[in-house]
């Protein structure tokens, strides 16, 4: 037992000092997929991340913030008002969040790690969105392919191209990956719990399911680019984006809270699963979060 909790402190120990001495941006190319269809190639480096137990991570020092990125120190209530988030973009955290003994940092460090990548990802599809709008005649037809829908139905593809809240992001993303401290986020880079059922696709067996593979992805930014585009095309969430439309046409921007009581077909608990995501934006406000967009350099 001493063995191998002495291997895996020199494990993190090296990646710790690989992650501080670089920022990794993501490669901010179009992934078009399905979550039930799809799976990505996971990277050697996903595959060794190192998933700890209770008693193993009180064994190991301490983690603030800026160990895992010295950029972490900015001011979320600063982000709040000016909605606009600092350009840092982290591939993967690595390193389990529990290490940070004080809980209140420990979600701030999440919600730093998670909002840039959001802010960023939100801003593609708000591009996409606006350039339907400058032209809706002629939007671009590589975007009704991208977005699943008939050609010409510009109604239908203005109802799936446009931004996720924050706030519902962030609610789902803590809640699925218990804080990036879940086995599928520290070794898949899957916050938000998407599967495939292709056995036959790359992908991590959950350990008291079958049917199903939990999909992996290169870095936290194709996560979320992927569950924006899941809620965004899927048949299941259909009712969520005609109320999301419907808040568009009386001029108002989407409700992360209210988008809650559309995503019963998201969890196998559908009775008590938007009073959770409730719940989490209540406890942490991340409404203020809503509207952020990237900041410019």
């Amino acid at each position: 037992m001493h063995k191998i909790l002495l291997n895996k402190l020199r494990s993190i120990h090296s990646f710790i000092k690989a992650q501080s001495a670089r920022t990794i941006t993501a490669i901010a190319a179009a992934i078009g997929l399905t979550a039930i269809a799809m799976a990505f190639l996971v990277s050697s480096e996903d595959q060794n991340a190192v998933v700890l137990t209770e008693t193993e991570i009180a064994a190991l020092p301490p983690l603030t913030a800026i160990d895992i990125h010295r950029a972490l120190d900015y001011d979320l209530a600063t982000v709040a008002s000016e909605k606009a988030a600092p350009n840092i973009i982290i591939d993967r955290i690595g390193v389990d969040l529990r290490r940070i003994p004080d809980i209140t940092e420990k979600k701030e460090t999440f919600f730093k790690i998670m909002l840039p990548i959001i802010a960023r990802e939100n801003d593609k599809v708000r591009a996409e969105r606006e350039n339907i709008l400058a032209n809706t005649k002629s939007a671009p037809k590589s975007l009704y392919q991208k977005y699943d829908v008939d050609m010409s139905d510009v109604d239908e593809l203005l109802r799936r191209v446009d931004v996720v809240p924050a706030s519902l992001i962030l609610s789902q993303a803590a809640l699925e990956s218990g804080w990036a401290s879940s086995r599928f986020a520290l070794k898949g880079n899957n916050y938000f719990g998407m599967r495939t059922y292709n056995m036959d696709a790359p992908g991590m067996d959950p350990h008291q399911a079958e049917g199903f593979k939990v999909m992996i992805f290169k870095d936290i930014s194709a996560s979320v680019r992927a569950y924006i585009k899941n809620l965004n095309t899927h048949s299941a969430y259909k009712s969520f984006r005609k109320a999301r439309a419907k808040m568009r046409a009386q001029d108002t921007i989407p409700s992360g809270r209210k988008l809650t009581n559309y995503l019963t077909a998201y969890s196998e608990i559908p009775e008590k699963y938007g009073a959770r995501l409730r719940s989490m934006m209540d406890r942490n406000k991340l409404d203020r979060f809503d509207g952020v967009r990237l900041a410019e350099d």
